[in-house]
């Protein structure tokens, strides 16, 4: 269905956003704008009870995962233009194209 995708799209940005905040050099350009924010903003707040819940629904484990102390949140901010194909009868999409840049 159409929110799978988007859970799926969002899933995958997420990924995509903790590995690059892993190896971001402010140094270098990129086409992420980069601002730390505090815990308390509601994108934050929805995005780490969604990686939460996700995590906990595809886990094995017999205790759930929660977390406790947040110490650093960054906001990444990126306009990305997809092209998806999408035949929704069959459940089947696929991104085609995609091109990002800063604003």
């Amino acid at each position: 269905t159409m929110a799978e995708l988007w859970q799926a799209l969002r899933l995958r940005l997420v990924v995509l956003l903790t590995l690059m905040a892993l190896t971001y050099q402010a140094r270098k350009k990129t086409f992420l704008s980069v601002h730390e924010v505090t815990a308390t903003e509601d994108y934050a707040k929805d995005s780490l009870q969604w990686i939460t819940d996700q995590y906990n629904k595809e886990s094995d484990d017999k205790y759930h995962f929660r977390i406790f102390r947040v110490l650093k949140i960054q906001k990444r901010q990126v306009n990305c233009f997809f092209s998806v194909f999408a035949n929704p009868w069959f459940e089947q999409y696929k991104i085609l194209n995609k091109n990002c840049s800063s604003d």
